[in-house]
């Protein structure tokens, strides 16, 4: 009985392995039926949609779609920064910026001399520029009527527009036309109108105002018999409060009863002071002068309405000065057609 027990274990570890053995034969004669099978079977999935063929030429660089993009792109990014440069720059240019954005009639158009730093028009200046002048002196005449004595005041926005030098030659191209005409230099910030006469500043406005010095003493002649001035004279501390005193409004009274036809102020610039509103104040007609591409548009605006806020200033129109060449005859033209008669007198 112990010797059948020893061998029934025996068998039972033979039986479990020729079990083993007996699974693993089967499952590898099945995968060999599987083999035969496929490796007899004549279809195939693979199937052959085009046949590969040798490029001609390379796929990049492609040259021609490479020129042609940048030809597109050297046209396009020029253009596109003119027009976004215009969007962006609101400087005042032509005439019709002058009436579409301030609203002022357009007196004259100044063009600019070349090399020329302060051109008058008793000098070498070209014949265009004094014909601009004298367009300008029959503007002023029709807008200002028939007055004994007109009294304007030449102003701009900023320095360097221009606006002493046009105070000189429209008071010059006055003069020439047998009007009797008293140039004052009211910028005692930076005088300078008296270089352009070649005039002495010993003895001026500000002397005068300060009782230094009587008015007979103080007007000067010039080479012009038409021409007188009064200079800035010395550079008082208080130059607003002199313009605004009562020696400065009676002096305006009696220029206006005086024997001159014309009498022309040169005032410092709006942005600097306001002398120019309080001479405009006292009666002076006011005249603006404005830089071509200079003047941004909104300085311009504000400046004109801080000159029409008290409600007594007369500002009877725009000059646009330092106008290019290239771009005088264009601008005149494009304004023939407007309402304005002020903007189609082109000559005496």
């Amino acid at each position: 009985m112990q010797d059948l027990g020893l061998k029934e274990v025996a068998y039972s570890v033979l039986e479990r392995d020729a079990e083993s053995t007996r699974r693993v034969f089967e499952s590898l004669v099945l995968r060999q039926k599987e083999l035969q099978v496929i490796a007899n079977s004549p279809a195939n999935n693979v199937k052959l949609m085009d046949r590969a063929q040798v490029p001609g030429a390379p796929f990049t660089p492609n040259r021609r779609r490479d020129w042609g993009a940048a030809i597109l792109a050297g046209l396009m990014l020029p253009l596109g920064l003119v027009v976004v440069l215009e969007h962006l720059d609101d400087t005042l240019k032509t005439p019709d910026d002058i009436s579409r954005r301030l609203g002022l009639p357009l007196l004259g158009l100044v063009p600019a001399v070349r090399g020329a730093c302060d051109p008058v028009i008793s000098g070498s200046a070209p014949h265009d520029y004094g014909e601009a002048f004298r367009s300008l002196r029959t503007s002023l005449v029709v807008a200002r009527g028939d007055a004994a004595t007109r009294i304007v005041a030449l102003t701009s926005t900023q320095p360097f527009e221009g606006k002493t030098t046009s105070a000189c030659n429209l008071a010059m191209v006055l003069a020439l036309g047998a009007a009797l005409v008293l140039l004052i230099d009211a910028d005692m910030r930076r005088p300078n109108l008296h270089t352009l006469v070649a005039l002495t500043n010993s003895g001026g406005l500000s002397d005068l105002l300060t009782g230094q010095i009587r008015a007979r003493d103080a007007i000067q002649r010039t080479e012009d018999p038409n021409l007188f001035m009064l200079t800035a004279g010395q550079a008082p501390p208080n130059r607003s409060e002199l313009l605004s005193s009562d020696r400065m409004r009676s002096l305006l009274k009696s220029l206006k009863s005086s024997r001159f036809d014309w009498v022309i102020i040169d005032t410092p610039p709006v942005r600097v002071a306001t002398d120019a509103m309080i001479l405009a104040q006292m009666g002076a007609a006011v005249i603006f002068v404005i830089g071509a591409e200079m003047t941004r548009a909104g300085h311009a605006r504000r400046a004109v309405e801080m000159l029409q806020a008290s409600g007594h200033a007369c500002v009877i129109g725009a000059v646009l000065n330092l106008v290019p060449s290239t771009a005088t005859g264009t601008a005149t033209r494009g304004t023939t057609a407007t309402a304005d008669p002020l903007r189609v007198l082109r000559t005496d």
